[in-house]
């Protein structure tokens, strides 16, 4: 069978779905219930995904240099790596103001969280409008080695790669994304991460994969891509 063409940016504009889901159907909801002992784990794991996420984008000394600056390299500086990692600096303030509402009852949870989410997604937005045109420039041939170099090995030499697979594949195979079902979002995905990862790589975090997905949803993507069972 002809399997669909990976998106290789899905690695990392297809996490950005991940973390909505987790703004406004599972922190927002709970929120809204004033459930702090299901609001505290949630963040928890959260707040660690997002870290993965941004070492991605912003780069890691030694290793990748992140989205931004590779954007910025191939394009005259049109992403403007500064400006972002600036923005994260801001987000990361946000993101503290939270963690220290939770024990500080619901009332102070909401506003803090609220503050946040508004804050968060408008850089989601914000990275999308500026950096999506610029890597639809990018020549499809050498695409997966570029996100390879620049992104992943930021993510792994940052830690927690795994609860970064783990965690993405958990929630869009629960949610789906805006344009994708639970497995049409799962298979994007997936597909993305196994073409940016080394044998040794796919080897470690495939399974990491599976394991996150539930049964029904795995097979159907396995249905779609054969080769990710490999």
């Amino acid at each position: 069978m002809t399997e669909p063409e990976v998106s290789v940016p899905a690695i990392m504009r297809n996490y950005h779905e991940v973390l909505r889901n987790d703004l406004a159907k599972v922190l927002a909801p709970l929120a809204e219930r004033g459930d702090l002992g299901g609001f505290a784990p949630a963040w928890a794991a959260y707040v660690d995904a997002i870290a993965v996420h941004a070492a991605m984008e912003d780069g890691v000394e030694g290793a990748g240099g992140g989205i931004t600056s590779m954007l910025d390299l191939h394009f005259d500086g049109a992403a403007n790596a500064a400006l972002f990692r600036a923005e994260h600096v801001d987000e990361h303030e946000l993101q503290a103001a939270v963690t220290r509402a939770i024990p500080l009852g619901v009332g102070a949870l909401r506003d803090a969280f609220a503050a946040y989410r508004a804050c968060a997604e408008a850089h989601l937005l914000h990275e999308e409008d500026i950096m999506m045109p610029l890597v639809n420039r990018l020549s499809k041939e050498g695409k997966a080695a570029l996100f390879a170099q620049w992104c992943v090995s930021a993510g792994i030499a940052h830690g927690g790669f795994d609860h970064l697979v783990a965690h993405g594949v958990a929630s869009l195979a629960a949610f789906g994304s805006t344009k994708n079902s639970p497995v049409g979002a799962t298979r994007v995905f997936v597909h993305s991460l196994k073409t940016v990862c080394t044998p040794e790589q796919w080897a470690r975090y495939g399974p990491v994969a599976r394991r996150a997905a539930p049964v029904d949803v795995w097979s159907a993507v396995l249905a779609e891509v054969p080769s990710l069972a490999h």
